[in-house]
């Protein structure tokens, strides 16, 4: 039975006169009404014209003498406002793609990516105007190399600040990859993903944030530090991230392990009355930042396992001053407790 005749059922069921009969026959042409209002709106609202736009993409190799890239799958994602529309598959004909009747708009940007020998490359987005008829995109691709030889570190900064109970250190790095291919690697962890470009941390490191470069499904986080699955393309890239050492004695003890060759590594430290220690063979300079003291040290030509120790001491923290801390916590949410029960009491 439709909704409509059940309403009417239940209104016929409690009539009591004939105003009740009045009342249910207005109210039924309102349902009516209103329904076909409604039915009108969604019959608008599915009418959407189907676009004839056209997207090529057009997938190059930019290796030297690299392999064809016949066959290559092709993925176009649709986004409106940066929300997915659509995800179209097609594979490379005469080094192109073509995909036919996508949708324009303002807001619609198309993201287009290539997979050759098993890795993805991200092409620029395109933006699909409702004016234009015909799109072009273009994604370069690389076959791939597993000789890690090709990577590098042109500049390495790593900041020390001091912050009240932990210090803040952040790293800046200048990754190279000098080859014309992508560099993997053929070491693989537990699960099968490859170990491609490793960082060590400082032991006891919290907050790890990655700012720069790093995709966070792609990093596998360590006890000692974390490593990047994703392989290097050609070229120079920005690394970024940060962490925190908590200060639990008079010296905190940071040590880094060089993975990939180092042209330059820099610390700077801002640390108030405590003290940088362990780099007496390092270039060691004052600088001033917003008038505040700034050490700055300067290391070359590291290569990897090349090992760097040192110290940030002058720390007032010891035992007493912990028991203290917390004898003061307890004593407290003691006296809390008292004065919440004491007013309840008084209510009561």
């Amino acid at each position: 039975m439709c909704i409509i005749c059940r309403l009417a059922a239940a209104f016929k069921a409690v009539r009591q006169d004939r105003i009740s009969e009045v009342i249910l026959k207005y109210f039924l042409i309102a349902v009516i009404l209103f329904s076909g209002l409604l039915r009108a709106c969604f019959a608008n609202e599915a009418v959407v014209p189907t676009s004839q736009a056209m997207l090529t993409v057009e997938v190059i190799n930019g290796t030297a003498n690299g392999t064809a890239v016949t066959d290559d799958e092709v993925i176009v994602q649709i986004y409106e406002h940066k929300q997915l529309l659509k995800v179209l598959n097609g594979k490379v004909v005469d080094g192109k793609a073509v995909f036919e009747n996508i949708p324009t708009g303002e807001h619609i940007v198309a993201v287009t990516r290539a997979k050759h020998k098993d890795m993805m490359f991200n092409g620029q987005p395109v933006i699909l105007n409702e004016e234009e008829k015909e799109f072009l995109a273009n994604v370069q691709v690389f076959d791939v190399s597993y000789d890690k030889s090709k990577l590098s570190i042109q500049t390495h900064h790593l900041i020390i600040k001091l912050q009240p109970m932990f210090l803040e250190i952040t790293e800046f790095m200048q990754l190279r990859n000098s080859s014309d291919m992508t560099v993997s690697s053929k070491e693989r962890d537990g699960q099968n993903r490859t170990i491609v470009l490793e960082i060590t941390l400082p032991k006891g490191f919290k907050n790890l944030n990655p700012s720069s470069y790093f995709e966070a499904d792609a990093l596998v986080i360590t006890e000692n530090g974390f490593y990047d699955i994703m392989a290097v393309p050609p070229g120079e890239y920005q690394i970024a991230f940060s962490y925190t050492l908590d200060i639990t004695s008079a010296a905190v003890d940071i040590f880094k392990k060089i993975t990939l060759p180092t042209s330059s590594f820099m610390i700077f430290a801002e640390l108030g009355q405590a003290k940088l220690q362990g780099l007496d063979q390092a270039e060691k300079q004052i600088m001033s930042r917003n008038e505040t003291s700034m050490e700055y040290y300067k290391l070359s030509g590291l290569a990897p396992n090349d090992e760097l120790a040192f110290q940030v001491t002058g720390f007032n923290v010891n035992a007493s001053s912990f028991q203290t801390w917390v004898i003061l916590s307890l004593v407290f949410g003691v006296l809390v407790i008292l004065a919440f029960l004491k007013i309840r009491s008084q209510k009561g």
